[in-house]
């Protein structure tokens, strides 16, 4: 399956700010997991993407992403069947709280809006786009600020234009903040712009 997002080696100083969470480290660290950059969380040469790339991107909103991708087990007899799971450790910053000390839930469900898309988007044909159609977010327990957490997303199915995916909002130590389910419709490029 070709790869969408940009195949990058983590950069040294992402990694650093995860230095004190053991287990975000150990993705680091992990030799069968494949680092890459959201295309999301890269500037562009039109108004596209700025929202992750640019308002999110400060020391107080989402101050380090890094990205990897887990591929399917090759000794499973459904390996051919099986998605490629997407995992999102994330620096979380206070500006993105709704109440004290606690992150919006509307940004919650953009953080599952975004890694359900990027891990989606590995089965769109390259010269379309993805438009999210539905999106059903179940909150199990606040996300304090300033926080790290982890973003588990696979892709569940697609049938022509339409693509499922799931996802999770975590702490990294098994503890579960949201949970959603998403559609994503595949549509021509919008407005010109190379997506």
């Amino acid at each position: 399956m070709e790869r969408r997002n940009l195949r990058s080696e983590p950069d040294p100083k992402i990694k650093a700010q995860f230095k004190d969470t053991p287990w975000a480290i150990s993705l680091f660290n992990d030799p069968i997991l494949i680092p890459f950059t959201n295309d999301s969380r890269v500037p562009k040469s039109h108004t596209g993407d700025s929202f992750c790339a640019q308002t999110l991107n400060t020391p107080t909103t989402i101050s380090a992403w890094q990205s990897f991708h887990r591929l399917p087990s090759s000794s499973s007899p459904s390996a051919s069947n099986q998605s490629t799971e997407t995992l999102t450790v994330m620096k979380l910053g206070s500006a993105l709280n709704g109440h004290p000390d606690i992150c919006h839930g509307g940004f919650v469900s953009l953080l599952l809006d975004e890694v359900i898309g990027s891990a989606v988007e590995e089965r769109r044909p390259r010269d379309k786009s993805m438009m999210t159609a539905f999106l059903k977010v179940d909150y199990k327990k606040p996300v304090k600020t300033p926080a790290t957490v982890l973003c588990r997303a696979w892709c569940e199915r697609g049938e022509g234009r339409k693509m499922w995916g799931r996802g999770s909002v975590e702490d990294g130590m098994g503890g579960v903040f949201a949970v959603g389910e998403a559609l994503f419709l595949v549509v021509e490029k919008l407005g010109g712009a190379k997506l």
